[in-house]
């Protein structure tokens, strides 16, 4: 049967693909959203599961996990896999955000002595509360993406940080965009916004750990 194309248009064959793809498209859409808003109830309700102070770090540790699994393009049943993981590593994930935990509750306590001392001051607590910040997400993603121990994981990160300056100016720049969004919109932190942020956070770091492994044999 022969196709004909309207001239200066084009083909029915060509417009029936260019529906496919666009309905590909949408549905790619959907499915990520559809993803990031299950992650984001799942970190909510573990993390209150675990009493919020000691549920936040495995919460978190399995949405990185999760994330790292879907951006590799495996297959997993999210919420058996989220909550699988949040139970088997529950007392390692608290210990090894253990310390940023620690420095993120005395530079917190720091701003709240602080405020309305010197713009200096509060500048260096931001951003020192910042580099814990980006090094936490480093450790957890670590953790998930390589076979290390807690100590390795926390004394590589810093390193990470140290050699590659701009990974954490990214993770950083990520937060504070999807803070920023998120006040402007609350109603999206318990809908989609820490979904989105682990999730991205998580690509940003798997890009970085794929760069640095790639440059490895050229620096050895």
């Amino acid at each position: 049967m022969t196709t004909w194309a309207t001239p200066g248009g084009p083909s029915a064959t060509d417009r029936t693909a260019d529906r496919g793809t666009r309905l590909e498209r949408w549905y790619g859409w959907a499915d990520a959203a559809a993803y990031v808003g299950l992650l984001n109830l799942l970190v909510i309700a573990f993390a209150l599961a675990g009493g919020l102070v000691l549920g936040w770090a495995p919460a978190l540790a399995a949405a990185t996990s999760c994330s790292r699994t879907r951006l590799r393009g495996d297959s997993q049943r999210l919420v058996r896999a989220f909550a699988s993981r949040w139970r088997r590593d529950f007392l390692h994930a608290n210990l090894l955000a253990a310390p940023s935990a620690v420095a993120l509750t005395g530079l917190a306590v720091g701003l709240l002595t602080y405020t309305g001392e010197s713009p200096a001051l509060q500048f260096g607590l931001w951003a020192a509360a910042a580099v814990c910040l980006a090094h936490l997400v480093l450790v957890l993603t670590m953790d998930a993406h390589y076979e290390l121990r807690r100590v390795q994981c926390v004394r590589l990160a810093w390193t990470f940080l140290v050699r590659f300056p701009g990974a954490p100016l990214l993770l950083i720049a990520t937060t504070v965009l999807t803070a920023a969004i998120t006040a402007f919109i609350p109603g999206l932190l318990p809908v989609i916004a820490i979904g989105a942020w682990v999730h991205l956070c998580t690509a940003l770091c798997l890009s970085f750990y794929a760069a640095n492994d790639r440059n490895l044999p050229a620096a050895i």
